[in-house]
């Protein structure tokens, strides 16, 4: 499904008149349904995990706490999938990503230590303790990433802008996502056509596994991991 054909189904669903063209339109009614697109695609990324959306990245280590910005290590970047780094190259398990508190913690409390952990801050991917240059990192993630500007299924923009352009979403979701925005936006009434995009919503992360995506730090996690023996022991 393409950029003109959701807000030509949007349309015909909210009573208005479908669309010839969308980006090159200067009509009120289809600038706002492109931008209600662009919204609602975005939104479900920042908010669900969707399995079309988890990639696997790579990094190899260099020796000192900050390792570079997320966006140099996998351009399409979105979020962390919660605890699924490891170095390869040690084969040990990092934690994270923790949050500034856990990590202010850690630099404070810990002395060498048995356990690795990370944060993100401005942008930058930081490991502690301090990794030995050339080890092999392999972590999964989100892609903010959900338009294929050149008609595919392989995404590489965040926001549609051009007509042919598509989706990786699910493209019922989207439609009835840019409904109840749009008439949100105009000032009419939009709760009915909510409910429906909220029970549809739960019914494809149910079965897509697309959870909302949650922040697994907290107070104290970080310490309960500090005595935890990697490998297996026989006790």
């Amino acid at each position: 499904m393409t950029l003109l054909t959701i807000c030509q189904d949007a349309a015909k669903i909210i009573g208005i008149t479908a669309p010839d063209s969308v980006t090159s339109s200067t009509d009120t009614s289809v600038i706002q349904l492109e931008a209600s697109v662009n919204q609602e695609g975005r939104a479900q990324v920042q908010k669900y995990g969707w399995e079309v959306l988890v990639k696997e990245g790579s990094h190899t280590t260099v020796g000192t706490e900050s390792q570079g910005t997320m966006v140099s290590i996998a351009s399409d970047f979105g979020r962390f999938s919660n605890d699924t780094m490891w170095n390869r190259t040690t084969n040990r398990r990092y934690y994270g990503p923790i949050t500034d508190s856990e990590w202010q913690q850690i630099l404070a409390v810990v002395s060498g230590g048995i356990a690795n952990y990370f944060r993100i801050r401005g942008g930058n991917l930081l490991m502690y303790p301090t990794p030995t240059a050339g080890q092999s990192v392999k972590f999964e993630y989100i892609s903010r990433y959900w338009v294929d500007t050149a008609g595919g299924s392989s995404p590489d923009a965040d926001k549609f802008s051009g007509d042919s352009q598509t989706t990786v979403l699910k493209e019922e979701l989207i439609v009835l996502g840019v409904v109840w925005r749009f008439l949100k936006l105009k000032g009419l009434p939009y709760e009915h056509q909510y409910v429906d995009y909220q029970n549809r919503l739960s019914e494809y992360t149910g079965h897509d596994g697309a959870s909302p995506i949650l922040h697994m730090g907290g107070p104290g996690r970080a310490i309960l991991a500090l005595n935890e023996p990697e490998g297996n022991y026989t006790l």
